[in-house]
């Protein structure tokens, strides 16, 4: 059975820090306390690596309903790929997903980290692809002030760094960093290669590449112990020291160069549709905001389409007779074969999408 609207489940996923309040919020859940799944994994084909934790058998891979049935996203589109990826499988009939597409949210700062490179990763892990990050700040808890780590301001030397790491100097860690301060609202570009962490009472959308190759240099934030395993990815630390961009950035250097300006591509009368990332920041994904604030038809950029509605409830229509009924917090897949889909609402939606890029093209 095919169909061209797919309603996802809620994918919760652990992490080594705390958060998750404003994800049940996001879902309109209110009165429940922050734990170890901060984040919600949204149509991913990505299994978490969570090492130092009990295993739990494909987590972080996501489930849609179809025919009344819940089956994994990725059996679905193995199913049949050319319909519901186009034109993002290769010609032998294959593919690879080139991204993954996150709710995340932060009751605490998470620990200071890096991501290498698709550069460093092909050609020093044998991997198809670095860990390249993007947010979209959707919100910020009461009496927090809203702020990421990005870059070092102050950068040490490769030894410096080293010696900072291994003896846990957190004193000489932070003086490293400034506060980057953020908005709602705001789209920020994490290269691979720069140290970051994102800040506490933060909401956002993360989407990145289709990896979760990570190194963690601070090893124990507010109770929270990174294991062993999970610091230096089992490849010692000297390895993952060429991962790290050392170079110095002032914080206006910082937002020049990674905070995004959003573009409107369309603005008719009954929607706006803004571009968010494209393929200026990287060639694996298009982040795409869609407000619709009356009933319309939306012809489809016929391909594989991953949608978080960040606020409203509404009806999707497919041009193939499928049905969502969607509220604030669903996400949901449209197949590239869909040609369109009529939305019928009553008050004002909003979706955030992500598609793929070049990258995953055939």
């Amino acid at each position: 059975m095919k169909s061209g609207l797919i309603k996802l489940l809620p994918n919760r996923v652990r992490r080594n820090y705390l958060g998750g309040k404003g994800i049940d919020e996001l879902h309109s859940i209110y009165g429940t306390k922050d734990n170890d799944k901060p984040e919600e994994w949204v149509g991913s084909l990505v299994e978490a690596t969570n090492p130092g934790m009990e295993v739990i058998p494909h987590e972080g891979l996501a489930k849609g309903i179809i025919g009344n049935k819940e089956e994994y996203l990725k059996n679905i589109i193995d199913s049949d790929p050319s319909y519901y990826l186009g034109s993002s499988i290769h010609k032998d009939g294959t593919y690879r997903m080139s991204f993954l597409y996150k709710i995340l949210d932060s009751a605490m700062r998470l620990h200071v980290q890096v991501h290498p490179t698709s550069q460093f990763a092909r050609e020093k892990m044998g991997k198809p692809y670095g860990k390249l990050e993007c947010y979209f700040i959707l919100g910020v808890r009461e009496g927090y002030d809203p702020y990421i780590r990005l870059g070092f301001q102050h950068a040490p030397s490769k030894e410096e760094w080293k010696e900072i790491v291994e003896k846990q100097d957190i004193k000489r860690m932070d003086a490293c960093f400034e506060k980057i301060p953020v908005k709602v609202g705001e789209v920020w570009y994490i290269p691979g290669g720069m140290p970051h962490a994102i800040g506490e009472g933060l909401t956002l959308l993360e989407i990145m590449e289709p990896s979760d190759l990570v190194v963690r240099c601070e090893f124990e934030r507010e109770g929270i112990v990174v294991p062993p395993a999970g610091r230096f990815m089992n490849l010692g630390i000297d390895f993952c020291l060429d991962i790290f961009d050392y170079t110095s950035y002032s914080k206006e250097e910082i937002a020049k160069k990674c905070k995004i300006e959003p573009k409107v591509i369309k603005n008719t009368e009954a929607y706006t549709l803004t571009r968010l990332i494209d393929e200026k920041q990287t060639p694996c994904f298009f982040v795409e905001k869609l407000e619709i604030n009356k009933p319309c038809e939306i012809v489809t950029n016929s391909k594989f389409n991953v949608g978080v509605v960040l606020e409203g409830n509404c009806k999707l229509i497919g041009d193939d007779g499928s049905v969502l009924e969607l509220q604030r917090g669903d996400s949901f897949v449209i197949a590239a074969s869909l040609k369109s889909y009529k939305v019928d609402l009553e008050k004002k939606v909003e979706f955030a999408f992500v598609y793929p890029g070049k990258d995953m093209e055939g």
